[in-house]
């Protein structure tokens, strides 16, 4: 039985190099072709002094002037001024060239990921098992598209993981450790709606020190931006927020999305939702930490995961993240059907979706299957034994 269950995994793994290899080369060809969240024309607007902000809510002729529509079609600054500061490097290149540059880096960053996690989440599952789910997320439809639209969350993942690595790895009791950890996650904040839920894993860890050190750099330098562009710190949070806003009702799976789907999100509350969310996750962080269950680290970073994509607008393309939540569902300690039940799940959203153009008919089920998913997990969680710590921090 172990033979062919080796034989099966090896035919798996051929099957998904050969699809993984078309999809990273169609992802390259879109990415050369679209590129269109890139936001590369917003940070170039920023660093030529101009404010992005109004330029995307009330466009004027000085953008047309630039010469930039023929590789972005329309402004949509909706990162706040620190985060696009990240992008200042690409904005000394043109914006054919920056366009590949972006996807170079995107490559080097899944290579990253892939490595990171090996070294982290990943550590302890069967090497075919970890081969098969990198090839997964590099065949499946949301890495491919991520990077075909030349979006973020490929960066932003592969900053937190950095970061765990180098906390699990370093005593961030000191500054040697602190600092680097700190650096990775205040850079990971890119993609905030991926990332600042995930963020609360070092409030289940019991160092919120790190989350908020990772903060300040973003509060000084939005005020550095509101001194460059001759407007106010306030303004620097809000109109990225009200850009933001026109694709709050857009996302694939997350709840918002769904219940505007259902003609039942009353006015604002997408901002509501969020907002008790959040507020919630950073309780079950805090209760988690302070019960140090088992299998903590897995049963955390998956819930953290899947309620980072529910809680906020996400595309199908941020689903790619759904290879990480396997470093739970794969233990043996996790029953067969939810095994198959998650499994199933993402096939679905990696391979059969993309068949129906996420049409909303399409997308609701693996809505609620997702919502389901993740209640399941979290339930589990709290029923998970406790492991007597000693008084000592958890690490």
């Amino acid at each position: 039985m172990r033979i062919n269950e080796t034989l099966i995994k090896k035919l798996i793994i051929a099957l998904l190099a050969a699809l993984g290899m078309v999809s990273v080369l169609q992802g390259c060809k879109n990415a050369i072709t679209y590129s269109q969240d890139f936001q590369w024309d917003a940070a170039k607007v920023m660093s030529l002094g101009m404010n992005p902000y109004d330029e995307s809510l009330n466009p004027s002729d000085e953008l047309k002037a630039l010469g930039y529509e023929e590789y972005y079609k329309k402004l949509e600054a909706n990162q706040f001024p620190s985060l696009l500061m990240l992008l200042f490097p690409y904005t000394l290149l043109p914006p054919l060239a920056a366009r590949y540059a972006w996807l170079v880096s995107n490559l080097i960053f899944t290579a990253l990921i892939i490595l990171l996690l090996r070294l982290t989440f990943m550590k302890d599952m069967e090497r075919q098992d970890y081969v098969i789910l990198c090839l997964l997320m590099l065949a499946g439809t949301p890495w491919r598209n991520h990077i075909g639209v030349g979006q973020h969350s490929v960066f932003s993942l592969m900053f937190f993981l950095l970061s765990v690595y180098v906390f699990e790895r370093k005593d961030t009791k000191k500054a040697s450790g602190l600092i680097p950890a700190a650096l990775c996650l205040c850079i990971s904040y890119f993609k905030y709606s991926l990332t600042a839920p995930l963020a609360l894993y070092y409030v289940y860890k019991r160092r919120t020190d790190i989350p908020i050190l990772a903060g300040l750099p973003h509060i000084i330098l939005t005020w550095v931006a509101a001194r460059m562009m001759g407007d106010s710190f306030v303004n620097m949070i809000k109109k990225p927020l009200e850009v933001a806003s026109w694709l709050t009702c857009e996302g694939s799976m997350d709840i918002s999305a769904t219940l505007s789907r259902f003609g039942i999100l009353p006015s604002g509350a997408s901002m509501i939702i969020t907002v008790v969310i959040m507020a919630a996750l950073a309780v079950y962080a805090f209760v988690m930490g302070r019960r140090n269950s088992l299998p903590g680290d897995d049963a955390v970073i998956t819930v953290l995961i899947m309620t980072s994509m529910v809680m906020i607008y996400h595309r199908a393309y941020d689903y790619f993240v759904m290879i990480i939540p396997f470093a739970l569902v794969l233990k043996k300690e996790t029953p067969f059907s939810l095994r198959v039940y998650y499994t199933v799940l993402t096939l679905y959203v990696f391979f059969v979706l993309r068949f129906f153009g996420e049409a909303d008919a399409a997308l609701v089920p693996p809505a609620l299957g997702t919502y389901i998913f993740l209640i399941i997990v979290t339930v589990r969680s709290f029923a998970l034994p406790v492991k007597a710590t000693e008084g000592k921090e958890t690490r």
